[in-house]
């Protein structure tokens, strides 16, 4: 029995390969040199040509010649392939693929894990920055007469950001920072800060750079030096003091990050120490940041760690919170 079978299908391939061959060898010799195999009266033509002693010349009289011998060859061959291919299996998968693709899906849904998606933190899913600096923007020029009024409201009566000890006869030698003693300007960077410092007895270099980074003010006294980096970011900011993957600390709004202030300046305290020299070398040196207009939201959880790290962290004008 599995002999007849195998026999009608090679018989069955025979068949189909013969009808399709013959169809398309038709074509191609018509349709290059006109000769229809399946016609005696071109068969007759072609054996009188012969016969009269026909000479092939050119190559498309060369290239009938060796379709016409390796016709038989071809069609024997190709009967040999199409019989070595296992039809049944190749019918198989094609008429079951549709019902073996539902039974898949069925199977999909049932068995389907429910998707846990981990929340990410902050770090993670942190908005694109709007700059690629420190973080400053200078702060809008104000109407003159808010100006008068500013000035009136933040008079003299403000207390010192630090109260220095007494000067010594002997002052330091030799300036910590690039440039010298910038006299206070009206409306300038730093505002009444100026005013506070020199009030304190401090000596100011203004819009120092220190390890690539922009200082508003160096204070000098005679036991230490003070340096000041005031933050004019509005709006609410998350701090946060703790490096992510090798990346500088950050703070937080709700569209976009910046680095954090603080450790902006305490770069360039580490930076500023090893340039002392002469009687300032071994100098402390205290970082401030100063909030000028935005509001830290969680400095109370912030004080310990910024205490931790020898950093003041205090607010001016519209900075905030109150606690600072």
């Amino acid at each position: 029995m599995k002999f007849i079978v195998s026999l009608s299908r090679f018989f069955f391939v025979l068949v189909i390969w013969t009808c399709g061959y013959l169809f398309w060898i038709q074509r191609l010799m018509l349709a290059f040199w006109g000769f229809n195999p399946m016609s005696s009266l071109h068969w007759q033509y072609l054996l009188r040509e012969w016969r009269g002693g026909w000479v092939i010349r050119t190559p498309k009289e060369w290239l009938f010649v060796i379709v016409l011998f390796t016709a038989v060859p071809i069609w024997l061959t190709g009967w040999a392939v199409l019989s070595a291919v296992p039809w049944s299996r190749w019918l198989k998968l094609i008429l079951l693929f549709p019902v073996r693709l539902i039974r898949s899906k069925i199977k999909e849904k049932h068995t389907a894990k429910p998707k846990v998606t981990k929340r990410k933190s902050y770090k993670q899913t942190r908005p694109p920055a709007v700059r690629a600096g420190s973080g400053r923007i200078k702060s809008p020029e104000k109407a003159p007469e808010e100006k008068e009024e500013h000035k009136h409201a933040h008079a003299p009566a403000q207390q010192a950001v630090e109260q220095p000890r007494a000067h010594s006869e002997s002052k330091p030698s030799s300036a910590p920072a690039h440039s010298s003693s910038a006299p206070a300007k009206s409306g300038g960077s730093g505002g009444s800060i100026m005013e506070i410092l020199r009030s304190a007895g401090y000596r100011l270099i203004s819009d120092a750079k220190i390890a690539g980074k922009k200082i508003d003010f160096v204070a000098v006294a005679a036991n230490h030096i003070l340096l000041c980096l005031i933050d004019s970011e509005s709006g609410d900011w998350l701090a946060d003091e703790e490096r992510f993957n090798d990346e500088e600390p950050l703070w937080f709004s709700e569209s976009n990050h910046r680095i954090s202030p603080v450790r902006i300046v305490l770069n360039a305290r580490d930076a500023l120490a090893p340039m002392l020299t002469g009687d300032a070398r071994g100098m402390e040196i205290k970082p401030m940041v100063v909030i000028r207009q935005g509001t830290i939201i969680n400095a109370e959880d912030m004080f310990e760690v910024w205490n931790g790290l020898n950093v003041a962290v205090c607010r001016h004008e519209d900075g905030g919170p109150d606690e600072m």
